[in-house]
């Protein structure tokens, strides 16, 4: 699956950190942003996309997303959103949770 990134949404300005998090993302790390209200994303692997070049496979809630960086800035497309509106969504404070010990 490529992404088709044709964002509807203006991209919003990263954060302090946002594309260093972003560059360091390991699978089972897990990472929320601004704007994403459910359970983190955890990553599941690091990936090549033929449009958008190095992409983060994710998933959350059972279904699986992509994290992924243009010109700077940070995006997120869900595979099968019905809104297609709102995909790619644009990421901002990108923040790694601290793993819980037990």
């Amino acid at each position: 699956m490529t992404i088709t990134h044709d964002p509807t949404l203006d991209a919003r300005e990263p954060a302090d950190g946002d594309l260093e998090t972003f560059e360091n993302l390991s699978p089972g790390d897990e990472v929320s942003f601004f704007e994403w209200p459910v359970e983190p994303l955890t990553v599941i692997a690091r990936e090549e996309d033929e449009q958008v070049g190095e992409r983060v496979r994710v998933e959350a809630v059972g279904e699986e997303s992509f994290l992924y960086e243009v010109d700077g800035r940070l995006w997120h497309y869900v595979e099968d959103q019905e809104n297609r509106e709102e995909n790619p969504f644009p990421v901002q404070n990108l923040v790694l949770k601290d793993p819980v010990e037990s």
